[in-house]
């Protein structure tokens, strides 16, 4: 399949202007042009995105699901240029981190802020990927630490691990009036609950995934939504959606406040290892200097050849 990125962004022009008019304007070309790079969208993705037939312009159903790729496409892509052109500009007082999705929005904060007095005028930048991405970003040292959970593919002696915390994947639901979970696990002679789920291409998807291949009693479970960001997934069971599988620390506040409560035992849970990962070889100053404060505070790295 061959795509332009300029295409996209057409797309996504349209999407917007609904106006085929405006968008060739916008995008600085005739109008004829501007339909023809549509139509070349069309014609390589195999369907039709835009139904012509309207005024104002309406996307198809094709259309409207191809408009969130398109936008998280464009989005990483500028995101991924703007990070590479940083690194041109890259001082010894910067210190980059690669960080998980769901890591990044409630453990990195943390993180990050038990270190303040330590990092000083560092500055530290944050790319956030998926886990693939964001071990392939340590490997060609685009960054200088991986935040993320055990991942088995840097089991080398080319990597370092220190191992920050311990957290579980807990299976979570809304409470009903009484606390009590809307949805539960370990109920006898019950229906097909409402699952929300992760990709199982993702690392948490298939940490569920080996849960559920091996459960600790029988339960039909039907996949309501999914979604590869376990805050999404928190989100629609707060809407009382179905029972999602989350990473303690993603929950605290939740839990705390009775907003979601734990809809099965603890056979029903999955241990979570959150690490920092670098590589072997030499870092700036800056990194090497935050490397031995974290070697202090949680002990010395495991070379993880060593950990299988």
């Amino acid at each position: 399949m061959n795509i332009e990125t300029k295409w996209l962004e057409d797309f996504l022009s349209l999407a917007q202007s609904q106006s085929f008019s405006r968008s060739a304007e916008e995008r600085h070309m005739t109008q004829p042009a501007f339909s023809r790079r549509i139509k070349a969208l069309e014609n390589a993705l195999g369907c039709e995105l835009v139904d012509r037939t309207n005024v104002p312009v309406q996307l198809t159903a094709a259309g409207r699901l191809f408009q969130i790729t398109a936008r998280n496409l464009v989005s990483q892509l500028e995101d991924c240029i703007t990070h590479l052109q940083s690194l041109s500009q890259r001082g010894a007082d910067i210190v980059d981190f690669a960080v998980s999705h769901t890591l990044s929005l409630s453990l990195f904060p943390t993180f990050l802020q038990s270190l303040r007095q330590e990092l000083g005028d560092v500055q530290t930048r944050q790319l956030v990927a998926n886990v693939d991405d964001s071990v392939q970003a340590l490997k060609n040292g685009i960054c200088d630490f991986l935040l993320a959970f055990e991942d088995h593919s840097l089991i080398s002696e080319q990597f370092q691990k220190l191992e920050l915390q311990t957290e579980q994947l807990v299976p979570v639901c809304r409470g009903d009036e009484e606390g009590k979970p809307l949805f539960d696990l370990d109920a006898p002679g019950q229906d097909k609950l409402p699952y929300l789920g992760y990709p199982k291409e993702i690392y948490l998807g298939r940490c569920v995934e080996r849960l559920l291949r091996s459960p600790p009693h029988p339960v039909e479970l039907q996949q309501a939504f999914e979604s590869p960001l376990a805050d999404s997934l928190k989100v629609m069971a707060l809407q009382g959606m179905g029972i999602a599988w989350v990473p303690t620390f993603a929950i605290r506040e939740e839990l705390q406040q009775g907003f979601l409560v734990p809809c099965g035992g603890a056979s029903w849970r999955s241990p979570l290892e959150v690490c920092i990962y670098r590589c072997v070889r030499p870092l700036s100053p800056a990194a090497e200097d935050l490397w031995q404060v974290l070697e202090s505070r949680y002990g010395g790295p495991v070379t993880t050849a060593n950990k299988g």
